[in-house]
């Protein structure tokens, strides 16, 4: 698979000869460029002359090409011009996102002033190139980083989610300036996985391979049966467990069985969680989730019909994002994905940074 990573400092120009940059060297991007190499991954590696560079084997070898950039604006403009050609882009430039807003023509005539002088230079702040890459490769993986120093970590990895739906990537990694090797991977579902480099190549290899399901949407009427009285149950019992998010979104599923195999289910991105869709069939073996109206249903309905089918004493599913204790705790996925969604279980569980699953049954008990 190929991936284009970025790394180094991403300057801005004050003039012909005078740039604004950061301390950051690249060398982190580089280790992550060489561990993907290694994994069997094609990479291109945009950088700016004079940063980390890769390793020369691996780069004689045909395994990393790398790529020049001229400053932000010739950055930005590469990124967007090469992200078609690739399955995932990995935006860690280092960019220096307070640009002198009239960059000086030429050199800065230094001769008509004197020590001490004060010169105003007019800043911006440069436009976040990970918020055009979905425009011009809405089908690649994207992986951005969020970095801030000092901050409680609540604050950042909100910081990180806000960069995550606005950009729509797979992941941001989140993490702090005082401690580089300690990265978070935020993803869709809210969720947070701690990781170190040799985790977070794994992380982005796993992405890269997954198998999604997607949606079919059709008007074909069903058979209709009321399951308002459990739903309204369930949603009274585990209220507060379905918290809102500072973005708006409520997190957390419900599901409740038919007889014909349908199942109701939460719609997918809700504000509200009385915001139900039906799902009418799941294929298992052609990875698609039909659902009835226009209405997608949550990234959960894959697994959920897994366990209608495969638990036939499972009546209700109720899915927060809480750990709940002595419940197993099964390995982290991304939700959608085969990987996530054909799980065998006998009884209520937690996903491993995502949240728990109750499974009920006519009776509402839990099993």
């Amino acid at each position: 698979m190929k991936i284009l990573i970025t790394g180094g400092p991403v300057h801005a120009k004050l003039d012909a000869v005078k740039i604004i940059t950061n301390k950051f060297k690249g060398g982190l991007m580089v280790d992550l460029a060489n561990k993907l190499a290694n994994q069997g991954m094609e990479i291109t590696y945009l950088t700016a002359k004079g940063a980390a560079m890769p390793e020369p084997i691996l780069c004689n070898d045909g395994k990393i090409k790398v790529v020049y950039h001229d400053g932000f604006h010739d950055y930005h403009q590469q990124v967007l011009a090469l992200a078609p050609q690739f399955d995932a882009i990995v935006l860690g430039g280092a960019v220096a996102n307070l640009i002198p807003l009239e960059p000086l023509a030429g050199k800065f005539p230094s001769h008509n002033y004197k020590p001490g002088d004060v010169i105003p230079i007019n800043f911006t702040v440069a436009p976040r190139v990970i918020d055009d890459v979905k425009k011009v490769a809405p089908k690649a993986h994207l992986f951005g980083f969020k970095l801030l120093s000092g901050v409680p970590h609540k604050e950042l990895i909100q910081a990180a989610y806000g960069v995550l739906l606005e950009s729509k990537a797979t992941a941001v990694f989140a993490n702090d300036a005082k401690n580089l090797m300690v990265k978070y991977a935020v993803t869709k579902e809210r969720g947070e996985h701690e990781m170190n480099m040799d985790e977070m190549a794994a992380f982005i290899v796993q992405c890269l391979e997954d198998v999604y399901y997607k949606t079919i949407v059709t008007n074909t009427p069903s058979i209709v049966y009321s399951h308002e009285a459990d739903i309204f149950a369930l949603s009274s019992k585990f209220a507060n467990r379905f918290t809102p998010i500072p973005e708006g979104y409520v997190f957390g599923t419900i599901a409740v069985r038919n007889p014909d195999g349908s199942f109701v289910t939460t719609g997918r991105g809700k504000n509200e969680l009385e915001d139900f869709t039906t799902v009418a069939s799941v294929n298992h073996d052609m990875h698609t989730v039909t659902v009835i109206g226009d209405r997608k249903a949550s990234l959960n309905a894959p697994l959920m019909d897994w366990i209608f089918k495969h638990k036939p004493n499972v009546y209700a599913i109720v899915h927060y994002h809480r750990q709940y204790p002595h419940l197993k705790i099964l390995p982290y996925a991304i939700p959608g994905t085969v990987r996530d969604s054909q799980r065998i279980v006998n009884q209520s569980f937690n996903i491993d940074g995502h949240g728990c699953f109750w499974l009920l049954d006519k009776k509402l008990n839990v099993i």
